[in-house]
């Protein structure tokens, strides 16, 4: 029996209430980060973070310089960039959302983006205030000012009940230019409905002639290796109901997250269908779908029509799909529009060959779109082989999460979906299995892989971009041998980069974590020549009480210069995402102590004969050595300022008797040699009497 929509709303306070103590945050935030699940689930947005920022110099919501939002996201990859604000209203019983409250959310977050991409003094305010807000208004500015937003979407988020139809405008002006706009609220019926929607939230099942009194008439094709096919014209008006009713649900969960996260409305679609819906059926390329069974109903004449279909998912389309949803809920004529509809049945038993067959049709028919290459690389080999042992390896008993499991996400919404209902024995005993913190996806292992191989640059640009080429060009996913132990030293680096996360939590640093992270784990396996001993931190899960000094001075170094710049005028999150950002890091890195050898899974004596001579050499020559090599570099110009550098940093360690770390020692042999061959000779005062 569903809960009724005062009933709902009350123990929703009631839990966010206690989720608050417990985390020590504010109602607020705890409400809005409860209802980001939600639209997560929906698919409304991608991966919105809570991010909190208001202008306290204002005391009151009407001021006209008062801005506030509560969470944040942007698709790179789609330039669509999502603000949340919360209306948090204290009341007893059910508090209604007023269209003056949305008035004073929308009005709070245009100031927000307008500061951000007008008023250069703002990043300057937060650089040194407030770091995590910097990064947000340094990203917001500087992809603006690159022209790479395409749309703009506020999010207002509410624990009261909408009474009344709230419409905004399509576009919105920032500066001289205007963008598409869309305007979207989840008061506490929207998320009532999304619990309610994700209690049966299974195979999506339609009976077209008894829900929508109509029947689709088709072609009827013949069946090839499992997939049969047909071929009908569907009434636009049709396929906007099943969408009002079914939203993001419908949309094949291997793209949903491209589909779902960033479909917009299409302007040439949308002036159709306002203008000449009439003409919609020859200027679109339509839909396709696939189904587990399709119902069909012949008539006297021959003629075949499509009465009910079973798992009905569309794969492409999506855009096509929302643009006729938004014009039919803005009450535009639909009767005359009509859209190709494609849907592939597939009766394929084996389970795994039915999801690699959907998995292709949806790569294929999606072919001419800029579809995430993640969303389409649930099935490879790879994955595969990595679902299978994630779902059979339990971590130690002994350990510190003891007797739980990893969950990979390998298709979105797989963590959701087998969590089951909310606040149930079984959605209880899930948790406990599978803790939160314990889920991982496809782009998470991009970002500790490309982190782990030394190219951090990659993992700052973001999950899609970091498993693009983790996937394609860096690591090759299949040249991989995943087994058990490489499952192992994978969830190893998932905890050192969750440990050095707590650890910039528990320091007091907020803003460009990820960016630190990425950082950190590269020097980490730099500095180890990567030979961490993550059997260790398999085993115990959690890293060696050893390594939390070396991370905290690693963060310090990587933070220091993430505000330096941030002083400098410059922006962090873009330099970040080059190669010479990783370069400069380096540099500031060879300072710090070796690593604890307990740190370590190997030691010198397992180093190549190749570097063993090269430290040998190093060992022989003075220190001085350096300091005139970096001299000569200069004068002759035949030395970059990065490898000058580094020979700076080698005579100043070797010179206060530290130890440099092997891949240094090899790099400054190496510019050594070079220097030889371009014509350095050393002089013989460096030699005499050693």
């Amino acid at each position: 029996m569903e809960t009724n929509l005062k009933d709902f709303a009350r123990e929703f306070t009631e839990i966010t209430k206690l989720s608050a103590v417990e985390n020590g945050t504010s109602v607020e935030q705890q409400f809005t980060e409860d209802a980001l699940e939600y639209i997560k689930q929906e698919g409304a947005a991608v991966s919105p973070e809570l991010f909190f920022c208001v202008n306290k110099e204002c005391t009151r919501p009407t001021e006209v310089d008062y801005y506030k939002i509560n969470a944040f996201d942007y698709s790179e990859s789609a330039g669509i960039l999502d603000l949340f604000i919360t209306i948090y209203i204290e009341a007893e019983g059910l508090a209604e959302l007023t269209k003056n409250r949305i008035d004073q959310a929308h009005n709070a977050l245009m100031h927000f983006l307008t500061k951000c991409v007008t008023d250069d003094k703002m990043f300057q305010k937060f650089i040194t205030e407030d770091p995590e807000v910097a990064e947000v208004v340094g990203t917001i500015n500087e992809e603006f000012k690159n022209k790479n937003i395409s749309l703009v979407r506020f999010f207002v988020i509410s624990n009261g009940q909408l009474k009344a139809d709230y419409s905004s405008s399509p576009e919105i002006t920032i500066g001289s230019s205007n963008y598409d706009f869309e305007f979207n609220i989840w008061d506490i019926s929207a998320i009532r409905n999304s619990e309610i929607a994700s209690q049966h939230d299974g195979a999506i099942n339609i009976d077209f002639e008894s829900e929508y009194a109509h029947s689709i008439e088709c072609l009827e094709l013949g069946e090839n290796s499992g997939v049969k096919s047909y071929l009908a014209i569907m009434p636009a008006e049709i396929l906007a109901r099943v969408y009002k009713q079914y939203k993001t649900r419908l949309l094949d969960q291997n793209v949903r997250n491209y589909l779902g996260g960033t479909i917009k409305v299409n302007k040439g679609m949308a002036k159709t269908l306002r203008e000449d819906p009439a003409m919609f059926f020859a200027y679109n390329n339509g839909i396709s779908s696939t189904a587990l069974k399709v119902g069909l109903r012949r008539d006297d004449g021959g003629k075949v029509y499509i009465t009910d279909v079973t798992n009905w998912q569309i794969v492409n389309g999506g855009q096509t799909t929302n643009t006729i949803y938004s014009m039919f809920s803005r009450n535009f004529d639909m009767q005359n529009a009509y859209v190709t509809l494609k849907i592939s049945e597939i009766n394929i038993e084996d389970e795994k060959k039915k999801e690699e067959a959907i998995s292709h049709i949806a790569r294929f028919a999606n072919s001419q779109t800029q579809i995430k290459e993640s969303d389409l690389a649930a099935n490879i080999g790879y994955m595969l082989k990595l679902d299978d042992i994630s779902k059979s390896e339990w971590t130690p008993v002994n350990s510190v999460r003891r007797n739980t499991q990893w969950f990979f996400e390998r298709m979105r919404g797989q963590y959701d979906n087998a969590k089951g209902e909310p606040r149930t024995k079984k959605n209880k005993e899930f948790i406990a299995q599978h803790p939160k913190k314990q889920r991982f996806t496809k782009t998470d292992i991009a970002k500790w892989e490309m982190a782990w191989a030394g190219r951090p640059d990659i993992a700052s640009k973001g999950g899609e971009q970091s498993f693009d080429f983790f996937h394609k060009k860096s690591l090759k996913t299949d040249s991989i041998i995943v087994d058990r132990n490489y499952f192992h030293q994978l969830i190893a680096k998932a905890i050192i980069y969750q440990s050095i996360a707590d650890i910039c939590k528990q320091n007091g640093i907020k803003g460009y974590v990820n960016i630190i992270c990425n950082y950190v784990l590269a020097t980490l396996a730099w500095k180890s020549r990567e030979n961490l001993d993550l059997d260790y931190i398999w085993n115990h899960q959690e890293i060696h009480p050893a390594m939390r000094t070396v991370i905290e001075q690693e963060i310090d170094v990587v933070n220091k210069y993430i505000l330096k710049l941030g002083q400098d005028g410059l922006n962090p999150t873009v330099k970040a995402k080059n190669e010479p950002f990783w370069k400069d890091i380096t540099l500031r890195m060879v300072g710090l102590p070796e690593l604890d050898k307990v740190l370590l899974s190997t030691n010198e004596d397992e180093l190549t004969a190749e570097t063993q001579a090269k430290i040998e050499q190093f060992e022989k020559l003075p220190s001085d050595t350096w300091r005139q090599l970096a001299i000569w570099g200069k004068d002759a110009k035949k030395l970059s300022l990065l490898e000058r550098k580094k020979l700076d940093h080698a005579y100043a360690l070797s010179s206060a008797d530290k130890k440099l770390p092997f891949n240094i020692i090899t790099d400054v042999m190496d510019i050594y040699k070079k220097s030889q061959d371009l014509g350095y000779t050393p002089q013989a005062t460096l030699f005499d009497g050693e």
